[in-house]
């Protein structure tokens, strides 16, 4: 939308200005100039849409799952998180300048650029996923995961050949010391998590409800169980699953 609105004030500030400088105008040109604008509204009216099935979402689950609902990637708005048929808390996402989100709208693809997270769970824990970027174009993203103000992980995207060539998605996470592979494997909508060689998580998107996502923690992780959440909701984000 960010590209399609300045193609609109563009073309827009050429028309006046030929118009006062040369004196004439085109209806052909007003025709164009009101395309922009018309995909301008139409990509707006779709993303808030989306950002109201998210923060409206009330879904149930029989079994003892984490699940939500992300359907739009770019506004800060609110989506809900449940565990079963309990609301477990909220997550958005947020820029920490005014000019990143301009800047994402308009040069990002799939606005992956100046992605931050914040989570804020019922039972008090907060946790904030902070992206460290030190130049704009590189070719792996790192991430601070702080809990309760403090950093406690460090999360990267793996885009090596070799996950290339497996056509695999993978982010890594680093946790006390542990080691922890975030993938997807041969671009599947399913996200396994292992740990010295033993699948410890997995999360699922439905196929029925395309933006519905599930997320089970096995047994014995249960002090990770958050920061594997937020997680999951990262590597989703990054890799647009």
């Amino acid at each position: 939308m960010g590209r399609l609105w300045l193609f609109f004030v563009v073309a827009s500030i050429g028309m006046a200005l030929r118009f006062l400088v040369l004196g004439k105008f085109e209806w052909g040109q007003l025709l164009i100039v009101s395309g922009f604008l018309a995909g301008v509204l139409l990509i707006w009216g779709i993303e808030r849409w989306q950002a109201w099935r998210d923060a409206s979402y009330e879904g149930a689950e029989d079994e003892d799952v984490w699940h939500t609902h992300m359907a739009e990637r770019f506004w800060t708005g609110k989506k809900r998180l449940f565990k079963g048929t309990k609301k477990m808390g909220e997550f958005w996402r947020f820029f920490p300048l005014p000019w990143q989100r301009i800047v994402n709208s308009i040069l990002s693809d799939q606005n992956q650029w100046y992605l931050n997270l914040s989570f804020a769970f019922a039972d008090g824990t907060s946790v904030q996923i902070i992206e460290q970027r030190e130049k704009l174009f590189r070719v792996n993203d790192t991430w601070h995961i702080v809990q309760n103000g403090a950093v406690v992980a460090v999360a990267r995207t793996d885009y090596s050949w070799k996950n290339k060539l497996k056509l695999r998605e993978r982010m890594i996470v680093e946790i006390q010391g542990k080691t922890l592979f975030f993938q997807s494997p041969e671009m599947v909508s399913r996200t396994e998590v292992w740990l010295d060689g033993k699948m410890i998580a997995e999360g699922k998107r439905s196929r029925l409800l395309h933006w519905r996502y599930t997320f089970r923690v096995n047994e014995g992780y249960e002090e990770w169980e958050r920061l594997l959440v937020a997680a999951y909701v990262l590597f989703n984000y990054a890799y647009h699953q």
